[in-house]
């Protein structure tokens, strides 16, 4: 994780310090797609380098799953 960090850090500051463009950075990084760092230096730009860390995706959870098994008596009363 921490080595994904420092990698868009470094392409940010990349750019940010050379003249170079996003697509010439793309190429120079072997990112496939020059739109990424343009996002990344947004979002840099905006909140620092802490908006560059991964999130977690998908709902957050609201409920705490269940952990109560049935025991075989409750199975064996089904029959």
């Amino acid at each position: 994780m921490k080595n994904i960090l420092s990698k868009k850090i470094f392409v940010v500051e990349l750019y940010l310090t050379s003249e170079l463009s996003y697509n010439d950075i793309a190429l120079q990084e072997g990112i496939n797609n020059p739109s990424l760092i343009c996002n990344w230096v947004n979002l840099f730009r905006v909140a620092g380098p802490d908006a560059l860390r991964e999130r977690r995706k998908g709902r957050e959870i609201s409920m705490a799953k269940s952990t109560k098994k049935l025991s075989k008596k409750n199975k064996s009363n089904h029959k």
